[in-house]
């Protein structure tokens, strides 16, 4: 798995929440693009960038809600707000700048953020854990939305593949790196 980026170098001085949220952006889109990228390497078919920038925001998505759902007992709810709000906007903005790269121009952070409100509505319905993350059913529903996302030979396996390997690597990579770099009582 990637390695994502667990403490600050300077870890006496305090980070604000943009910052917080920054490092965090940073660990979601390399889990993101890993996850992408051993999919390819097992051979799931992505014919086109398109379709890849479309699995690196499903993949987003729910890292985003997973970021959510383990900040929720740990910031007031301002806190909360204003870090998920700064996530959001990075990672927008690093999906668009994908979104451009292989569509050409289009406004396409409205879009993300839409997709991420239904998504988020969608895994709120299923279990979190801190100690064990997304629930299986949760990690079921990110793989049905990779499979719809992916090309069509060997589809089927794509939800088993996500929810057996994938979901809880990424799950917690992301979860060692929010507790090395989040802390909301500076």
């Amino acid at each position: 798995m990637v390695r994502v980026k667990n403490r600050w170098n300077q870890d006496a001085r305090p980070r604000s929440v943009a910052q917080m949220a920054n490092g965090i952006g940073a660990s979601v889109w390399k889990l993101a693009a890993e996850v992408l990228l051993n999919l390819e390497n097992e051979n799931f078919e992505t014919a086109t960038q398109t379709q890849r920038v479309d699995i690196l925001e499903e993949l987003v998505c729910y890292l985003v809600h997973f970021c959510d759902r383990w900040t929720y007992p740990k910031a007031d709810q301002a806190q909360r707000s204003e870090f998920i709000s700064c996530l959001v906007g990075d990672m927008a903005r690093m999906l668009e700048d994908s979104r451009v790269d292989v569509q050409g121009g289009g406004e396409y952070q409205s879009v993300f953020v839409d997709k991420l409100n239904q998504r988020s509505g969608d895994y709120a319905d299923y279990g979190f854990s801190e100690a064990e993350g997304g629930s299986f059913a949760m990690r079921c529903r990110l793989g049905e939305r990779v499979q719809l996302s992916m090309g069509d030979r060997d589809n089927r396996w794509i939800p088993d593949y996500i929810v057996a390997r994938e979901a809880p690597q990424m799950e917690a990579a992301l979860t060692t790196s929010l507790a090395g770099l989040v802390n909301f009582e500076n």
